[in-house]
């Protein structure tokens, strides 16, 4: 194992003398930055080395090793008692080296006499430091992580039967005739140089040629050739387009499905802007697979196996000699790969950084007006916008350093034909035309050698590319469909939590051993403080988290026998924040029924008092909405949201701070509505506004995710415990701003 002497240097420098067996280079730190960072395995422990500084780990304070994949790179934690330490981060390119590390690490930091002996534990460290210690750029397969359920990503060798299988079925048609096309215009292009050399100049030319004086012939069939070939790279051009097209829709509508079916784990966890790239660039970048390297590939393999047949049977002393450069291109070809693979994705994460930065600061950008940070966005976009453009650069650089001296290769072994075949000609040995057909078969021969850097550069685009967009496609949700679901009777169902745990963050648990349940045609609420759990709770029923431990019950059974559509079809949910699509009004709150009339949607829009501010819009119910419902006031947005839920006349009414929005005399109303609906409906209620809650059957107060309280708004008051001190706090605060409760 070699480490590089700035890191070695450093650890020497801290502890003389420590052998590291393992290794491995991560190459984003620990707090997401782009900039690599070492970690150094030995029996007495592990050193995180970065930025000329290093941190020891000892070896008897740690327990096992892990990595933990992701969509595009994971990270390595290891466990000190209760506590889990992240080791490290690493892009997808890294992924079976951090594997590697984190085996051959297990195995040194085993005490002595447990598995391996000293001995094989050294030997296998080392083999795993060999793979661990390479630089981060390899092109393994990206790990698929849907929020718990991790599935390996396909390996570059199965990406394109897997693209083609996507194809649909009535178009593989296309790919026999694709073929064919490919294989005709490569054999036009292998007649071509033969008939313009040894043909016209041996054959016509030469007077005791075959077919001596035949010009017009020799220009026919040279003509013909060439407008072969054209012909056949049209069909290929025609019936490429039409793939390509057909593929890059299947692939971005397969890789939206598959973000509509994984949870909001999934989604939380990742910015937007991450996830837009993988939808749009890169399966763009995978359709140029087929656009460019496909064709180019097998066009240039069946030209290279046909120049080199027709070669070594007009001299193939001098067929070897002038081939004799190619595999040395093809090595030099295969160390660049990696490289280049390996900057293409780490610029995909800049790039995501980028479009995350620049979405987030446009989505607020009232926000940023308001506070003048104009200057602070300016800082923050710099950052991830130098750092695309360094990577890029880097690639770019890499690509065109490599460029010049292949092609310098090939333009040598042309001129020494050239020259080989001049002095052969004078002393009688070979032919002109002989020559000149070397000469145009070299030319072109050495053509697809040439653009292997381009198509270095292209692969490694799309091979990050279709890793990433086949692991998003594949991942798999960590809320699996039930295989039997359970079906809903017709009669309304009520809710409930049988202790239920559950944390959003490894050891920071957000609902403890909560129980609560809401009978049918029953008006329940929630109150406590902020992060109390309240919110959770309502997630937890709409399914859209799994309890840790528990049960959720809606209409008698667990939410996790039921299919999404049928939970979804029992449950209205008006959460704190009500999103707005693009589209009308009637649109927006149609969404929950896309069967509605408008004479349902005005309904709906009366029962939750939106309809008034709805007819003074310029164009009523038919007005269009910004992405997000800009120019409404929040109440307004809260209104349609409670008008949309109403609309799917629902079982079941999940409200988490739906009045929180609106004012006092607007809350009158709208409760008033409730209060009319709730017949004959389980409501579940989280208001902001105790005193709302007085008319519900039951009331649960939370604190630390536990249930301290339960009871009926006089029972709680009476009781004088945790609710009644809300209450009290809350007419305090009332008073203390001179507003009336």
């Amino acid at each position: 194992m070699t480490l590089p002497r700035d890191i070695a240097a450093v650890l020497e420098r801290d502890r003389p003398g420590f052998h590291g067996a393992a290794a491995f280079r991560a190459d984003i730190t620990r707090d997401g930055r782009l900039q690599a960072e070492w970690l150094v395995a030995g029996r007495e422990g592990i050193a995180q080395v970065g930025g000329g500084s290093v941190s020891w780990l000892q070896a008897d304070e740690l327990a096992a090793l892990a990595t933990h994949p992701y969509l595009s790179g994971g990270r390595i934690t290891a466990r000190r008692g209760a506590e889990t330490l992240l080791l490290a981060r690493y892009s997808g390119v890294g992924t079976a080296e951090a594997q590697a590390f984190v085996d051959a690490a297990n195995r040194l930091l085993q005490p002595a006499g447990a598995g391996d002996g000293p001995a094989d534990a050294a030997a296998d460290g080392g083999t795993g430091a060999g793979a661990a210690t390479r630089d981060a750029t390899g092109a393994d397969a990206d790990a698929a992580h849907g929020t718990g359920a991790a599935s390996e990503a396909p390996d570059t060798r199965r990406v394109l039967p897997r693209l083609v299988a996507m194809m649909p079925r009535s178009k593989y048609w296309r790919l026999p005739v694709f073929c064919l096309a490919l294989a005709g215009g490569a054999g036009a292009a292998v007649v071509a140089p033969f008939l313009a050399g040894s043909f016209l100049f041996d054959q016509v030319l030469a007077p005791q040629g075959r077919f001596a004086g035949m010009v017009l012939l020799a220009v026919g069939l040279i003509l013909l050739a060439r407008l072969a070939e054209v012909g056949f790279r049209i069909t290929w051009g025609w019936v490429n387009a039409a793939f390509i097209h057909d593929l890059e829709v299947t692939l971005k509508r397969t890789a939206f499905h598959s973000l509509q079916r994984l949870s909001m784990r999934f989604h939380t966890a990742r910015h937007t802007g991450e996830l837009m790239t993988r939808l749009e660039q890169d399966a763009s970048d995978v359709a140029l697979l087929f656009h460019i390297i496909a064709p180019s590939a097998l066009h240039g393999g069946i030209f290279l196996a046909g120049s080199l047949a027709a070669m070594l049977l007009l001299d193939w002393q001098l067929a070897l000699a002038a081939i004799l450069p190619f595999p040395l291109l093809l090595i030099a070809f295969r160390r660049i790969l990696p490289e280049v693979n390996s900057f293409f994705d780490r610029l995909f994460r800049a790039e995501a950084q980028l479009r995350t930065v620049t979405s987030d600061s446009l989505t607020g950008a009232r926000v940023v007006r308001a506070f003048g940070g104009q200057q602070r966005e300016l800082a923050r976009f710099a950052v991830p916008n130098r750092e695309s453009a360094r990577l890029g650069y880097l690639a770019q650089a890499m690509v065109g350093t490599t460029r010049p001296p292949m092609e310098l290769v090939t333009e040598l072994v042309l001129v020494g034909v050239w020259a080989a075949g001049a002095w052969a000609v004078v002393r009688g040995q070979v032919t002109v035309g002989l020559v000149v057909t070397f000469a145009a078969y070299l030319s072109r021969f050495f053509w697809p050698v040439g653009g292997l850097v381009d198509l270095a550069e292209d692969w490694g685009r799309v091979a990050t590319a279709a890793r990433r967009l086949l692991a998003l496609i594949d991942a798999r949700s960590d809320l699996p469909e039930p295989r039997q679901p359970r079906r809903i009777s017709g009669a309304r169902g009520g809710v409930a939590l049988e202790r239920v745990s559950f944390s959003y963050q490894p050891g920071q648990p957000a609902l403890r051993d909560v129980s609560l349940h809401a009978a049918p045609g029953e008006m329940i609420g929630l109150v406590g403080p902020t992060g109390a759990g309240k919110s959770t709770v309502i997630n937890l029923l709409a399914r859209l988290y799994d309890a840790d431990t528990g049960v959720v019950r809606v209409a008698g059974h667990d939410v996790r026998d039921l299919s999404g559509v049928d939970l979804a079809a029992q449950l209205g949910v008006v959460l704190q924040d009500t999103y707005l699509f693009i589209g009308s009004v009637a649109a927006n709150i149609g969404y929950a029924n896309p069967h509605a009339t408008r004479e349902q949607i005005i309904a709906a829009a009366m029962a939750a008092d939106a309809h008034h501010f709805i007819l003074e819009l310029p164009d009523g119910y038919d007005t269009e909405l910004s992405a997000g419902g800009q120019g409404l006031s929040g109440g307004q947005r809260q209104r349609l949201g409670i008008a949309r839920a109403l609309l799917a006349d629902p079982p079941i009414l999940l409200m988490d701070e739906a009045t929180s929005s609106v004012d006092t005399e607007t809350e009158v109303r709208i409760q008033g509505a409730l209060e009319r609906l709730v017949h004959g409906r389980t409501v579940v209620v989280i208001a902001h506004r105790l005193s709302t809650l007085r008319r519900a059957a039951r009331l649960y107060a939370l604190d630390g995710g536990r249930v301290v309280e339960s009871g009926t708004h006089d029972q709680l008051m009476r009781t004088g415990g945790y609710y009644r001190r809300l209450v009290q706090r809350q007419r305090e605060a009332l008073h203390v701003i001179g507003v009336g409760e």
